[in-house]
C-alpha cells in the first residue's frame, strides 16, 4: 500500500465504497486512532514532553495542557482459601495532551501513540492532519524501528428519546445484526444485548464490531443503540510515517462502510441532509 494517494484508497476486503456524505445528525461520540511500535524508551522525561506539545504546536496544532499519562497492568492474586486480591501496577509512564475543553487528546506512552477526538467532522479534517503530525513528531522523538498495529475506533450512539424498548431499533439497524431483537417471542422481553462480531478483512487486517441496546440515562431513560468499529492492521512494518497515514485511510474507508453496512439504507438516508430544492 505504500505510496498510494488519498483518491486511491477504498474499504478492504471488497466492501462496498461508502457515502462520503457529511451527516447531518451524526451519532459518533468519539474516534480514536493509535498506532503501536516497539519502544526505544521505557520513561520519557518532562523534556520530552515539552517537545512534543511545542512540535506539534509549530506544525499547527496548539494543545493546553500538558499531564502524565501511565499505563497500568492488573493483576489477581489467588491465595488459597481466601478473596482474590487485585494488584494495580504501572508499567510505563508518558504524556498526554489535551486542547482547551479536553475535546482532542495525544497520548504517547512507551511502545503507542493515539489520538482521540470527540469533535469529528471527517478523516481529512479531524484526524489525519492530527495523526500526520503526531506520527512525524512522535519519529523525531523516538526513532521507532518496528510498528506492530495501526487501528481507528469510531464509537457511535444512536439516540432517540421515544425509544421505549431495543425492539424500537427494528429497521433501522439490519434484522441480521439485530438478532434477538427480532425473535419472535424472546424479542419483545429483551432488555439488554450486548455483541460482538469479528470480521477478517485481509491476511493481517481485520474488525471487531461491538453493538446493542443500552438504557440511556443521558436520554432520560430511554434505550439508545451503541455501534463500536474498531478495524486494524497488524502487518508488521518500518516506521514510515507517510506509509503508516495511507494504512489508516484505507481503516478509515473501511470503517465507514461497515458503519453504513450496519444501516438499513432507509434510517441512513433519514441521517443525511434534506435534498436542496429545485428552485425552478
Amino acid at each position: 500500500m505504500t505510496g498510494v494517494t488519498t483518491e486511491e484508497t477504498h474499504a478492504l476486503a471488497g466492501l462496498p465504497p461508502a457515502n462520503r456524505t457529511l451527516l447531518e445528525h451524526p451519532p459518533l461520540e468519539l474516534a480514536v486512532a493509535e498506532v503501536r511500535f516497539d519502544p526505544t524508551l521505557t520513561e520519557f522525561s518532562a523534556e520530552l514532553g515539552l517537545h512534543l506539545r511545542e512540535r506539534l504546536g509549530e506544525l499547527g496544532h496548539p494543545f493546553a495542557q500538558l499531564d502524565r499519562a501511565q499505563q497500568g497492568q492488573v493483576t489477581i492474586n489467588l491465595p488459597v482459601g481466601g478473596e482474590p486480591v487485585p494488584q494495580i501496577q504501572t508499567v510505563s509512564s508518558g504524556w498526554r495532551l489535551q486542547t482547551t475543553g479536553g475535546h482532542n487528546q495525544v497520548t504517547l506512552l512507551p511502545g503507542m501513540v493515539a489520538i482521540q477526538t470527540s469533535t469529528y467532522e471527517r478523516w481529512s479534517v479531524s484526524l489525519r492532519p492530527l495523526l500526520e503530525s503526531v506520527l512525524t513528531v512522535t519519529g523525531e522523538l523516538l526513532a521507532p524501528a518496528l510498528v506492530g498495529r495501526i487501528g481507528l475506533r469510531y464509537i457511535n450512539r444512536f439516540v432517540d428519546g421515544s425509544a421505549g424498548s431495543p425492539a424500537a431499533w427494528k429497521g433501522r439497524l439490519h434484522d441480521q445484526l439485530l438478532g434477538p431483537i427480532c425473535h419472535p417471542i424472546l424479542g419483545d422481553r429483551l432488555i439488554g444485548a450486548q455483541q460482538q462480531v469479528e470480521l477478517k478483512l485481509g491476511e493481517a487486517q481485520g474488525a471487531i464490531i461491538r453493538h446493542g441496546p443500552i438504557v440511556d440515562p443521558a436520554a432520560g431513560g430511554a434505550i439508545s443503540y451503541l455501534l463500536d468499529i474498531d478495524v486494524y492492521d497488524v502487518e508488521p512494518s518500518g516506521f514510515d510515517p507517510a506509509d503508516l497515514v495511507v494504512r489508516a485511510e484505507y481503516l478509515n474507508r473501511t470503517s465507514a462502510s461497515l458503519f453504513q453496512s450496519s444501516l438499513t439504507p432507509e434510517f441512513f438516508q433519514s441521517l443525511l441532509p434534506a435534498p436542496e430544492e429545485d428552485p425552478s
